[in-house]
This record gives structure tokens, sequence and C-alpha cells, in this order.
């Protein structure tokens, strides 16, 4: 087929769709499948051949089930422009309806590709973001004819096919791999819907005369705006039309003691950042802090992309961060930054939108300001920008994640809240530590080999403006912020007392009294019965305070829950659903986690962001066993309740810090993932792995293998001392062959028995050598012990599992968790220690790192310095047996 019936068949006066022209000249292998809700809603699957995307319909959309076979209806070519095609066919047109853009990646076809479709038979491999394997296209009746459009689309039986009983990749994975929304939010949120070259919704208000809402492509005058954006401005609930104020105040949330119940609260994170107004104007930003001075010069990348934003006019509102590597904010992190000038590394999280595109949006409700952001956030290419997510109802919940997580706390606002330019208990905020800011009154002498000063003296004003001597801080500097706050002290030095009075047992000796207007900020455990902060920590300096306004911070009541618990009128049940769904946004290591509070074991409650923290608290234990090793993985997104499917080899859609090493396999050149560290592994869980399966060979040289693994699988009428007693048996076999041999629980029903080696035998030799010492093994005890696979010869046995040595066989990494209930993890113990382990689940996500916490050595303490080999007379030792 050409392009003209694609053409024929459009008029691209009224839909946005791609027009195309030619056929490319490119040869390459793009593969696309856009869900289309038309008249009859399937999946168009779309393959890139000769120029352009041949597609077909598929009424039920793919199934991993090899079982399942799917009709695919050829229809006409399409341009290789429409893969990025996500959005609206206005109503009327030909296909009229929703577009998602439902998985993309690359295809690779075997044989002759041209001669294969000719013929009616065209087998390839997929390597998308959602769909991977080997599939076939199969043209019912063969050799093509004028009518024979009908093909089957079948699954053939791999890995991915053959995991967790073909899971219904449908309904697990509805949402978009180019924006993440659902069909629902692509239908609502109608930014791609045109007819007759305007906008499909008009607007409902007109003021001076009319006026056609200016597109980004618009030559005229300096605004762009999207081609929607001031018609939702206007359709928001008391939006107010005027002109953009030149100045805006914040709103402020006041204290209280617990998050605020019901679901008329959405609840954010508290980020430990700047506060920052953003107000954008004729394609030009400006970064205002809390007290109005202009950071715009300080923050470049971040009011270039603002300026960016597809929207004429607006006031944003947010917090500038700074990130961890375990994905929390950093005050400290944040002022390194500023020192240096880099704002490379920050993001400004926005949370409201109090003026957008000409009108007021202040007395909009709050929930509905939100929605507009984060659309406006979404249908831009954002860079540093982020939209700051939220909870509705479930503060508690929230609120105890956040604490658990090492977050400052939470921010509770009323889901129908005006902006009010003050603050107000529509929005209070719940700490988890306790943190404020306090005024410098002195400082004291440096002690031992510390530089610079001892602690900071700190107060607070009173009601009456007078200052508050509240006690000292000494702890939470490192070198840099010690020399840089001794430069600002040096300068502001004086003789005379700053507070109203001093404790009556204070210590002048070595105590030097400063001018009082630098701020600071510190956590603190609590407040003694003198007013005395206790085990207070130096958080950083706060240049965007007044001292004049610090005061003691004093928590209140919760707002009364009759006033706070009322769903807003104004809020559909649609929206509302909608937003309880949106998760929040982590990044730990480097690595960005998409709903990070999805359950991932349902019987723990244990998230994906506990996962990615678990595995960067034993950060140290964990990379050893698994860097630079082909990796085979089980990926289970929704869950180990879930289905779950085996992934052995890297596809264009997975992240930067995971890698390739290619391997030769039986019929082809493979691509392994491998990682090199913590990055990695956090990129891992991001994809939802819950069990990491090294190869016994390392990447750079995968044909020697340095690991021998024998699991010992009983039958389930055994006991637990009988799977301990199989090891030591194993182990006595290995020591007489002058092997030495570690042991780990293997998180599932047994215990593994590991041989380190040095990488001089062939996989051959390897392979079998461990089949002779698991028959020798047992043959010496054939009443306990078994070295087939025969489930009915198992029976009263334990199974000497050694088809783990085997090329491109695996088995589960030490410290990796398991995809079973209680979130086992195969954990090393040391042999001595053997008899104390309660089972092969004792160690879990919750208690292995406490464990590692307490040990006073590694259980595996030689396991990478012990140099040994199979030798010839080894094999010959066993083969003999």
């Amino acid at each position: 087929m050409s392009l003209k019936d694609y053409q024929r068949k459009r008029d691209f006066r009224k839909t946005t769709e791609p027009e195309g022209g030619k056929r490319s000249r490119r040869k390459g292998n793009l593969y696309i499948i856009q869900k289309h809700d038309a008249r009859r809603p399937h999946y168009d699957f779309r393959l890139e051949l000769d120029g352009a995307l041949k597609s077909w319909a598929v009424p039920k959309g793919p199934s991993l089930d090899p079982g399942e076979k799917r009709l695919a209806v050829q229809v006409e070519d399409h341009p290789l422009a429409y893969g990025e095609f996500e959005g609206i066919i206005p109503k009327g047109q030909y296909g009229g309806g929703t577009v998602m853009l439902w998985d993309r990646g690359r295809w690779e076809g075997v044989g002759d590709i041209e001669a294969s479709f000719r013929y009616g038979k065209l087998k390839f491999e997929l390597s998308g973001e959602k769909l991977r394997g080997r599939w076939t296209l199969v043209r019912m009746g063969g050799k093509a004819t004028s009518q024979g459009k009908n093909w089957l689309l079948i699954k053939e039986k791999d890995d991915i096919a053959g995991a967790c009983s073909a899971p219904d990749v449908l309904k697990e994975q509805p949402q978009s791999v180019k924006s993440g929304r659902s069909m629902d939010e692509i239908a609502a949120a109608e930014d791609r819907v045109w007819k007759n070259g305007q906008s499909a919704k008009p607007r409902k208000k007109k003021t001076g005369g009319d006026r056609t809402p200016r597109t980004s492509g618009s030559k005229k005058g300096n605004t762009r705006t999207s081609p929607h954006a001031d018609t939702r401005a206007a359709e928001l609930a008391n939006a107010r039309k005027r002109d953009m104020p030149r100045d805006v105040k914040p709103q402020l949330a006041i204290l209280v003691k617990e998050a605020p119940k019901g679901d008329g609260w959405l609840h954010e994170i508290k980020f430990d950042g700047y506060r920052l107004l953003c107000a954008i104007s004729n394609r030009k930003a400006r970064l205002i802090t809390r007290n109005g001075h202009d950071w715009t010069r300080k923050f470049p990348r971040i009011a270039a992309a603002a300026a960016d934003l597809h929207m004429s006019d607006a006031w944003l509102d947010g917090e500038l961060v700074a990130m961890k590597a375990s994905g929390v904010s950093d005050f400290q992190t944040l002022q390194n930054a500023l020192k240096q000038g880099a704002d490379a590394e920050l993001a400004y999280y926005i949370f409201d939108l109090p003026f957008c595109d000409g009108h007021d949006l202040t007395r909009t409700p709050l929930i509905e300001r939100k929605r507009l952001l984060r659309q406006l956030l979404s249908t831009s290419d954002a860079g540093p920008l982020r939209y700051s997510d939220h909870l509705q109802g479930e503060g508690g919940r929230m609120y105890g994640q956040a604490c658990s997580h090492a977050l400052e706390g939470i921010i509770s606002k009323r889901a129908d809240s005006p902006y009010q330019s003050r603050r107000a208990r529509t929005w209070v905020k719940i700490k988890c530590m306790r943190a404020q800011e306090f005024v410098v009154c002195g400082y004291t002498d440096p002690a031992g080999s510390r530089k610079y000063f001892g602690a900071l003296l700190l107060g607070y004003h009173d009601p009456d403006g007078r200052l508050v001597y509240c006690g000292r801080v000494g702890t939470g500097f490192d070198s840099k912020s010690l020399k840089a706050v001794h430069e600002l002290l040096s300068a502001r030095t004086r003789k005379t007392l700053p507070v109203r009075e001093l404790p009556k047992d204070f210590d002048k000796r070595g105590v030097y009294w400063v001018r009082p207007d630098l701020v600071v900020e510190a956590t603190f455990a609590n407040w003694t019965d003198d007013g005395l902060l206790r085990q207070a920590s130096f958080k950083g300096m706060r240049e965007d305070k007044k001292p004049r306004e610090v005061v003691r911070e004093q928590p209140t009541a919760v707002p009364a829950r009759s006033a706070a618990s009322r769903k807003p009128a104004s809020i559909q049940s649609k929206t509302t659903t909608a937003t309880r769904s949106n998760s929040l946004q982590a990044r730990i290591a480097g690595q960005h986690l998409t709903h990070p509070d999805r359950i991932l074991y349902p019987g723990q409650g244990a998230t994906k962001q506990d996962l990615a923290l678990f595995y960067e608290r034993i950060s140290d234990w964990v990379p050893p066993h698994i860097a630079e090793r082909p990796l085979s993985l089980v990926r289970c997104p929704q869950g180990s309740g879930k289905s779950c499917f085996f992934q052995k080899h890297i596809t264009d859609a997975l992240p930067d810090a995971l890698k390739g090493v290619t391997v030769q396999e039986k019929e082809k050149r493979a691509t392994y993932i491998t990682i090199s560290d913590l990055s990695g592994l956090i990129a891992l869980v991001q994809l939802g792995v819950l069990e990491i399966h090294p190869w016994g060979s390392r990447a750079d040289n995968p044909e020697k293998p340095d690991r021998l693994v024998f699991d010992l699988d009983p039958d389930p009428e055994l006991g637990w001392k009988e799977v301990i007693q199989g090891a030591r048996m194993l182990r006595e076999r290995l020591d007489e062959l002058s092997l030495k041999s570690f042991v780990k629980t293997s998180g599932g029903k047994g215990l593994h028995v590991v041989v380190p080696v040095t990488r001089r035998t062939s996989w051959e030799e390897f392979k079998a050598f461990s089949k002779g010492v698991a028959q020798d093994a047992a043959r010496c005890d054939p009443q306990r012990y078994i070295a087939t696979m025969s489930k009915a010869k198992r029976k009263g046995k334990i199974f000497i599992d050694r088809l783990r040595n085997g090329r491109g066989a695996t088995s589960v990494a030490a410290y990796s968790t398991r995809a079973r209930a209680q979130a086992p993890v195969s954990t090393p113990v040391s042999w001595d220690e053997l008899d104390d382990i309660e089972g092969p689940g004792a160690f879990t996500l919750a208690n292995l790192p406490a464990r590692l916490e307490s040990l006073k050595a590694d259980p595996w303490q030689d396991f990478f310095e012990t140099r040994q080999s199979i030798t010839i007379a080894m094999l010959k030792a066993v083969r003999a047996a």
C-alpha cells in the first residue's frame, strides 16, 4: 500500500494527525501500538517496513498467551510520524475518537522480511516498553490476495510467554508510554482536538470583542499559550478575568499536631527547600522568594524552563529543592548548589496556580487549580519543573510513610480552598521531626580539632518582638558550612547582649555575640521545660527568611473534621478517583521512581519506594554479588500478588543505569541486562523487579564461570533441620575436594551452598563437575538425597539441584528479594550460625537491614578473597565416584 490511501481518508484541516509526504527512504525498525477508542475500540499494531508503518487493527489487543490467536486486520499504511501521535481525532472524521500511544520500541524480523511478508508469515522479536519476545503474524489464507487483509497475531513460546501464566498486559499496564495518562485523561484534556483550524471547545465568555485563542504557532505578539489553556482557565469555577498582578504573596501553612481526616483534604510531601513564586509574562519568568526578593539570576535554568511553558501569563507557587541520592529533599545540598552557582541538579516542585492566562484563580477550588496545573506541565517539556502530586484522604497513612522515609513531613490542604495570601487554616503542616528557623545570637570557640567555631547560639522573637535565647546548635555542620558561616559571623560581632536575658547557669566563657540578622534552620528533638532546645542539629542558612518573622512555632489542634471532611460540591466523582490514584514521585540514587507508593508486597504493605530504600540501606552488601554480571529478572510491576514475568534481554526502553552485555545464544546473539552500582539496582526496582538472578560468570568473560551453586530443595514433608543437615553434608564433600563453600538461605524452600572459583574452567567442565558432586552426595545416602529432577522419586528426599551451573542458567542473588509472600530475602549466613536460623525465609525486607547493621563481621567474609580452582584431579575424582 502507498500513503495515498491514508491521505485520501483524512481531512488534515480538521485533524491533527500527521499528514505525511512520500514514504521515507530510511530503513528503520520502529514498532508501535496505539489504543484507539473509535466506533469500534481496538489496538493498532504497527511495524516500520519499506519507509512506512505497516498497520493492523487488533480488536482484542495483543495477548502474551501463545494459545490466544488474535485477529489482526491489515489497514492502510501510516506515515512514520504517526508513531508519535496521541490525542483526539474529531468526531465525524475518519477514525474519530481518542488515541493513546500504548507501547513503542523496536522490532527485528527473522529471515527475509519482505519475502515473509509477501508470503503471509512474518516472524519477529519485539523490544518494547511493554511487549517483548518472539511473535508471529500469519495471514489467513496464506499468500496475499486482493482480499487478504485478515491476519492472526500470535505470541510464540519463550521466557516471557511462559512466565506466571501469561499476565493480561492490557489490564495491568493501561497507561500511555508517552504521557502516562489513561484514555479518560487524554479524552478529558482535549488538547489535540481541532475543528476547522480552531479549538474544538469554544470559549464561553467574550470580553472586548471576539477573540480567538492564540496557538503556539502564532506569530502575533510575544505571548505563547497552548491552544486550550485560556479556555481552560476561563472555565474553572470562580475564575475571574483580570490583568496579571505585579506581585503575589504566598499562602502559608499552620503547624498542627496530626494530619486532618476525611476526603476533603489533599496531602502533599513537605519539601525541604526554598519557597519560590514564579511569574510568567511575555515568555519571560521571574523567580520571587516569599519575602519578595528576585532570585531569577540565581536559577537561570529554572526560569528558562518556566518561560517555555505553554501559557501566556501565570503565577506559579512551589518549592525549589535539591534531592539526595535517597530521593529525599536536602536543604544543605541546596545551599551548596546556591554557593557554587550550580542549578543543574535542582528541581522546582510546583503545587499551585493562583493565576493563569488572564484569569485570577485564587477563588477557584484548589483541586481544580491543581488539575489544570498538572495538565499544563504534562503537555510541556518541563525539564526541571515538577508537578507536586498529592493523595486525597488517607492523611494519616501518608504522614506515616513520610516519616518512615525520613521526609520532613506533609502539607495538608482543603481540596475546596481558595488561595489566600496569608497564613490560613486551610493549609496545615505536620512535621515528622521538629524543625524551625532561629535567629543567630552568637557563637562559641571551637574545641579539640574543630575549626572556626563550636556552636551557634540561637533565639526567637516573643509576642512583644523581643529576642529570646533558646539554646545552641553544634552538630550538622560540614567543613564548608563551618567556614562559610564563620565568615558571616566575623563581620557581625558585637559586645552587647542581643537577647532579653540568659539562663542563670549560662557559661559566658568563649562566647561571642553577633548582630541578630542571620537566620538558620535547625531540627531538634523537643523543648525543655526551661524553653531550651534538645538535640538540635543545623540544617542550613535561611536567606529567604526575615529575622523579625522568626517566632517559636507551636502546634495547634487539627481543624474541625466537620468542616474539612465534606467533599467539595464542585469536585466530580470521576475527578476524585483520578486524583486519588495519582502517585507521588521519588528519586533515589539518581533514579526516578514512578508510583513509589504502589504496593509490591501486600502482606507487609511494602511499596516500591520501600524496596528502593531497602536496597539503598544495604547498598554496601548487594552490588558485589550482582554487578557486571548478565542478569535474568523476575518482574512484578503490580506486586508479588499479581502476574509476574521473566526477563533476560535488554530493550531500548530500559533506563540508562542499566547496561548490556552481548552473549551468543543457540541461534543468535542476545543482549543481557547488567548493572554496575546502586543506581542500576534502583533502576531495576523502578521496573518492578522482585528477584535478581545473575549468571555464574561475569560480563567481561561470560564463558568462564566463577561460582558453583547447589540448591537444596526439600520435599514439603521434610523439616528445616533435615535441610541444614544436607547442607553440612555437602560442605563436607566439598571440603574433601579442598573446596571452601559458603551457605545462604534461598528465600524459597531451602538453602544454597555456594563455591567461589577462579575463572579457569569451561562451562562444560563446570557442569560435569557439579553433576558429579551432586550424584556422589546422593549415592552416599540415597534415602535422604536425590540428584535427579523426577518429582515422583523425590518424595521424602532433598533434591540436590546442580542445574544452576549450566551456561545461561541462574540462581537468585545474595541479598535479592523473592517474589513471595512475607517478602523474603536470600541471605548469606555463616556455617556457625546456621543451626540458629529459623527457616529459608527467616530474613525479610523488614528485618534484614537491622541484622546487617548488628553484625560484627561479614558472614561471607572471605568469599571474594578465596582463590581455588576446579582441577583435573577433582574432575576425575567425582567422575570415578
